[in-house]
């Protein structure tokens, strides 16, 4: 037992410090570029681009929402007295709270009103999977070697029934990590998710959504990279295969709120290097801005209608 508490707190220590690292990192790259941002030209065009921008990280949240939506009407749950819109959108913004994971606690706890305590956290907690997958496609669109490239799509294997057994134990990993964070098990009650709770139904439309998702986040991001004059500097492919890295970099380590540094620190080490640094720190940072205003008003959009 001894053991299992230090690995616990060695895994913690270990995505803190990596987040630390980020955020150090960030704040030396805008330091040592200062000079140079101050320096960046700003037009019209510059400002259309963001606010263009903005509106589609806006979107890209109702897309994501649907997606979410529709893998838990896959999971069985058709009927449910909950609008899974509006849910998601007024939760997503806890996730800049410290932890990065109390979204996921507001969205299990409305869904235990309607299902057990076990349904409500596979319904949660299989959403950032499909995601994952979503972008791993096009990372595999990017100019990498094959073998990467390939290892990028195994993923979409773990919906079919010889894999499933393999993605529930994965799912159990993820759903213990989630009840230490936000002190669930004090009934010291074991949830466990089985393979037979997932349908057999391949999930292809939700996975769609998804890539949908990845899509419009990058797309936002690609309009950030045009308003610093960076949209063209590299193929939009290969742009969206990295931006698409450093998303799920981010999403993985949920140290920082809302993974905030992880991504830009990513973006930056992958390919600072190739081109202007200050004009990338300038597009990250405005990408950074818009994306989080679209998730405030998404919310409460969401919340406003709701009443």
């Amino acid at each position: 037992m001894g053991a299992l508490k230090s690995l616990i707190k060695s895994k913690v220590s270990l995505k803190l410090l990596f987040t630390l690292f980020s955020i150090l990192f960030i704040g030396f790259s805008i330091t040592n570029n200062f000079e140079k941002l101050l320096d960046q030209s700003l037009d019209k065009f510059t400002f259309l681009y963001l606010l263009l921008g903005y509106f589609v990280s806006w979107l890209s949240l109702f897309v994501n929402a649907i997606a979410w939506q529709s893998i838990v009407k896959w999971l069985g749950y058709r009927d449910l007295n909950i609008n899974l819109i509006s849910l998601f959108l007024s939760s997503n913004i806890l996730k800049y709270l410290p932890g990065g994971v109390w979204h996921f606690a507001e969205r299990i706890r409305i869904l235990k009103k309607q299902m057990k305590t076990d349904k409500a956290f596979i319904s949660v907690l299989i959403e950032p999977i499909f995601m994952i997958i979503g972008a791993l496609i096009w990372v595999a669109l990017g100019d990498f070697n094959i073998l990467i490239r390939l290892a990028c799509l195994i993923p979409l294997l773990i919906f079919l029934d010889p894999f499933k057994y393999l993605f529930a134990i994965q799912l159990n990993k993820i759903q213990n990590s989630l009840i230490r964070k936000i002190g669930h098990n004090k009934d010291s009650k074991e949830y466990i998710i089985r393979a037979e709770s997932l349908s057999s139904n391949y999930p292809l439309y939700s996975l769609l959504l998804e890539v949908l998702f990845i899509s419009l986040r990058f797309f936002s991001f690609w309009l950030c990279l045009h308003a610093f004059s960076l949209g063209t500097s590299i193929p939009i492919l290969q742009w969206s295969a990295f931006f698409s890295i450093g998303w799920i970099i981010g999403l993985v380590v949920p140290s920082a709120p809302g993974g905030v540094g992880i991504f830009e620190a990513a973006l930056l080490l992958m390919i600072g290097d190739n081109i202007s640094e200050s004009a990338l720190i300038s597009s990250l940072l405005c990408y950074r801005l818009i994306a989080s205003v679209a998730d405030l008003t998404a919310g409460i959009f969401s919340t406003s209608n709701n009443n």
